[in-house]
């Protein structure tokens, strides 16, 4: 599809919706012989001329070109942004589908969300406290954050800087959560874990305790004793999937029977466990896939969370420009409703993301009233969220933002810094609140 814009500014409009529609490499911008044509507020398509009065009416009329001319659809219409909740601030489910082109399974889910969410109560003037581990045992391919895999000096180096960090961060005593990710938390050893939990016990209570236990081979009974001990209250332990031949594409091996020994032990001691999956890896397709169903259905674990893949820049598979099978995944997604209605599993929070693989979704399902908050306030952005550690984001409801520096030896460098900078946001925050 090769397509003649003449305002530079809409640029970003017109892509997104014919990312919608078509692989990247499979669309262009061109100055001669344009399949379509936009200029002062015409879009000519096959000798039918379109006029249009906003960049919201440009999206509307492109995508119902693209939808005739390819004879296929999406579900969530033209919207392209990452958290379509946030419309529901202003518009009804009723704009959601004659606005914006939703359908009514899309519809029904953000209601379904919405219904969850509104269960339970947050304040603006609540902090959290999010805790960067960037460590990882090895690099997944689909991977674009800046973990390191990295030796035991450097992690235990890492956490003397972090406790510093924790120890002088001036945040209010009473939290409502904490998130301990990465990375991979779980990759450093008992002592260093044990260092870190025991100073965050020492400073803070709190309503929530998360920390990612991604892979399997990174814990132990141990771990999961010292987790109860300092009152975690709640682990991921992600698959991605049981697949092994996938797993072993993406560099991230798996024993399945010690992945279901940990989780065992982990239920046992009372902990929720949330499990991740990602739609669309390569060398996946709907009836390797249908595998993890079969396995969940025995394992039952409190909340588990359906990503679809996006190729982010930094990522093997984006340097390498490797794609997961688009319609394969498109029905892994229906599978997907079907099996979380059929096991008493409800969404409850729900983001997207650019260059996601069939214009899909990522969603986080519960079972039992097991939603977790963390997931909830930082995606609707309800609450204040403190970033400690290499490359963590602060965000303040007052609009204030922060960001630590992205690497260890920065992050080193200006630690000083970051704290007193941090410091000055909270203590601003709480000294003029929103109201």
């Amino acid at each position: 599809m090769k397509v003649y814009l003449e305002n530079e500014n809409q640029r970003k409009i017109v892509y997104d919706i014919l990312n919608i529609f078509y692989d990247k490499e499979d669309f262009s911008f061109v100055e001669k012989n344009p399949d379509i044509l936009i200029k002062n507020g015409l879009i000519e398509s096959k000798n039918k001329s379109y006029f249009f009065d906003s960049n919201l009416e440009l999206k509307q009329i492109l995508f119902e070109i693209l939808e005739k001319e390819n004879k296929k659809t999406s579900d969530w219409g033209i919207l392209t942004g990452s958290k379509p909740s946030k419309l529901l601030k202003n518009h009804s489910f009723d704009d959601l589908k004659n606005i914006y082109k939703l359908k009514d399974n899309k519809i029904n889910l953000l209601k379904a969300i919405k219904e969850s969410q509104d269960k339970l109560k947050f304040d603006a003037k609540d902090f959290n406290l999010y805790i960067n581990i960037p460590f990882c045992p090895q690099r997944c391919r689909y991977c674009s954050y800046p973990t390191i895999v990295s030796n035991t000096v450097e992690k235990n180096l890492y956490v003397d800087f972090l406790l510093k960090e924790i120890s002088q961060i001036n945040l209010p005593k009473k939290l409502d959560t904490i998130y301990l990710g990465g990375g991979t938390p779980s990759n450093l050893s008992v002592k260093d874990l044990d260092r870190i939990l025991s100073l965050i016990n020492e400073k803070f209570i709190f309503n929530e305790f998360t920390l990612e236990a991604g892979r399997e081979d990174t814990l132990d009974f141990e771990k999961l004793d010292l987790f109860k001990e300092k009152n975690v209250g709640r682990i991921s332990l992600n698959p991605q999937t049981f697949s092994v031949n996938v797993l072993e594409n993406i560099n991230r091996a798996i024993d399945l029977e010690n992945f279901i020994r940990i989780y065992d032990y982990a239920k046992k001691l009372g902990i929720i466990v949330n499990m991740d999956f990602i739609v669309g890896l390569y060398g996946e397709n709907r009836e390797s896939f249908s595998k993890n169903f079969e396995i969940l259905k025995k394992l039952e674990p409190d909340n588990i969370t359906f990503h679809a893949l996006a190729q982010k820049v930094g990522s093997k598979y984006f340097e390498e420009n490797i794609n997961g099978n688009e319609s394969e995944s498109i029905k892994i997604a229906k599978d997907i409703e079907i099996f979380t209605k059929e096991n008493s599993y409800k969404p409850y929070y729900l983001y997207r993301q650019k260059n996601i693989i069939g214009n899909l979704e990522n969603i986080g399902y519960e079972k039992e009233n097991t939603s977790q908050r963390y997931n909830i306030l930082i995606n609707e952005e309800l609450e204040n969220i403190i970033g400690l550690g290499m490359n963590a984001n602060s965000k303040l409801m007052n609009g204030k933002k922060y960001r630590n520096e992205r690497n260890l030896r920065d992050y080193y460098k200006n630690i000083e810094k970051e704290i007193y900078d941090k410091n000055k946001l909270i203590e601003n925050f709480i000294n003029k609140p929103i109201h």
